[in-house]
């Protein structure tokens, strides 16, 4: 047979062109069997690249930048000065986007602490290094709720079905209040009068959208108006 766009010949075998694309037999009519008279495409011929040898050459490479960053660092200062921030980004952009592709089904539960205990460990380096006081009072809490708010949404939009809607609102509420708990570690961090000057704008703010968004979850002829009339 022939392919009706083109004219070129065809096996029975063949469901579309291979050249132009079009198909060739309708789909209720039986195909005979063949051999085809095309190769198969080019790319389901090429091997599929190998995820766990590109991750061995990313953490190779990430090695050899740790021990360029320390040989050039100890030749040039004798000590470490610059390179233990550098290498500290490097582990911290390792840990959160490398080392979960290591695994072949990676929990976001699990690895989302990771990731932000590697930040917090970054930032109590640097604070050690710069002689600041403002690690315990500022960084560690402010990770922390992030970290637990994070964790939170990710574990609840994964385990728990169908309450998209309230999980956003709650976090959007909760994320509110952290924000007047940061106003008031800075406060202390930086030893001034506790005042509550902007976080209760932003926090009022998201507390109404979240609010806005349980409503909608627990008003069904509500939220099936607005997506008739906003066509979401």
């Amino acid at each position: 047979m022939y392919c009706v766009q083109c004219g070129v010949e065809l096996d029975d075998s063949e469901k579309v062109c291979p050249l132009c694309g079009t198909r060739v037999y309708h789909p209720q009519i039986k195909r005979g069997k063949g051999t085809r008279l095309f190769p198969a495409a080019q790319q389901e011929q090429e091997e599929k690249v190998s995820v766990s040898g590109v991750l061995f050459l990313i953490t190779a490479l990430c090695v050899l930048v740790i021990a360029m960053a320390l040989l050039v660092d100890f030749k040039t200062a004798g000590h470490v000065v610059w390179s233990g921030y550098a290498i500290g980004g490097l582990m911290v952009v390792y840990v959160c986007a490398v080392l979960p592709l290591w695994f072949h089904r990676p929990n976001p539960v699990i690895f989302v602490p990771c990731g932000f205990a590697a930040v917090a460990a970054y930032l109590l380096y640097i604070c050690l290094e710069t002689g600041g006081n403002w690690f315990l009072t500022l960084a560690f809490p402010t990770v922390g709720m992030v970290a637990l708010l994070t964790t939170a949404v990710v574990a609840l939009a994964r385990y728990v079905h169908g309450g998209g809607l309230y999980i956003a609102g709650g976090a959007l509420i909760v994320s509110g209040a952290c924000l007047v708990v940061l106003e008031m570690l800075i406060s202390i961090t930086i030893d001034a009068p506790i005042r509550f000057v902007w976080s209760p704008y932003p926090a009022a703010a998201l507390f109404l959208l979240g609010l806005l968004l349980i409503v909608l979850a627990i008003c069904r002829p509500l939220r099936e108006a607005l997506r008739k009339r906003f066509f979401v």
